[in-house]
């Protein structure tokens, strides 16, 4: 680096690689669940979701052993105040009170190893869980950005029990009113289309009514901002037709409690298109 890199506890791990790609073997170094950095597959998939800070819980270590790694690279880090540490909490009443057979499991674990992003997978299985009963996610990291993600639509409330560095159970409870919510709107917000039916949402929408962003080629933060940007200025009956380079669940996590419903068909790696509209538009009704 020409000049030094400044860091917070904030800082994405893809920032990190992104200035100095000698920050990989740096970071794989403090601890043993920091050694799937060095996998390109699995780098993928959690540099650009986990911060320093949540890094560090992943690892066991602290947010200090991590910038001690990264300082002699030329990152310089700034101190913000964080919220103290506290140890795990107990099991909540509603997951001590569950049975197995209240509990619906996935394991995305392979699915991660394989390459492919588990949202889909993970969004499916939580609608058809029973409301009032639990998916309980099994991964090898904590997925902060999902448990937003729920807990801002259909999740009640969420407990992440830590089995050991590499496996981390977490239980989302569906909630009750969940079932009368979906009949209020005729789909969820968030639909992962094939082909066929990304196209036939987009056919809805005559050509002076599409408007388009490419972001492939932003750095993080900047395909969100830009993205929630068109959108501000979006006419009602318009749509925002996004090429992205990944399925982006911080965006979804934002717009989780926002009136839009958001279509996605992934064609390849690093070529994810995206459909976004305000509701109540529906594409169920010609236009």
């Amino acid at each position: 680096m020409d000049k030094p890199f400044k860091i917070s506890d904030t800082t994405k791990i893809s920032e990190l690689i992104k200035a100095d790609k000698a920050s990989i073997e740096a970071i794989a170094g403090v601890a043993k669940p920091f050694h799937r950095l060095r996998n390109p597959v699995l780098r993928k998939i959690m540099a650009a979701r986990v911060t320093i800070a949540e890094a560090a819980k992943m690892g066991g270590c602290s947010v200090s052993d991590i910038v001690a790694a990264l300082t002699p690279l030329g990152f310089e880090y700034e101190q913000v105040m964080q919220p103290k540490e506290t140890a795990q909490q107990p099991k909540p009443g509603w997951l001590l009170d569950a049975g197995r057979a209240d509990i619906t499991w996935l394991d995305v674990r392979p699915v991660i190893e394989s390459g492919t992003d588990p949202l889909k997978e993970i969004l499916g299985k939580f609608k058809n869980v029973p409301e009032g009963k639990i998916l309980c996610v099994i991964n090898s990291f904590v997925p902060t950005p999902l448990i937003h993600l729920l807990q801002q639509g259909k999740a009640e409330s969420s407990y992440v029990d830590k089995i050991s560095e590499e496996e981390f159970l977490t239980y989302f409870l569906k909630r009750k009113n969940a079932a009368e919510e979906e009949k209020e709107s005729s789909h969820d917000n968030v639909i992962f289309d094939d082909a066929g039916s990304f196209e036939a949402v987009r056919q809805h929408f005559p050509g002076e009514k599409i408007r388009e962003a490419d972001v492939r080629h932003l750095e993080m933060p900047q395909p969100m901002h830009t993205i929630l940007n068109e959108l501000k200025t979006l006419p009602r009956d318009h749509m925002l037709y996004v090429h992205h380079k990944r399925v982006p669940v911080y965006l979804l996590e934002e717009l989780a409690d926002k009136h839009y419903e958001i279509h996605i068909h992934t064609i390849g790696e690093g070529d994810v298109k995206m459909i976004l509209f305000e509701k109540p538009y529906t594409t169920s009704e010609p236009r």
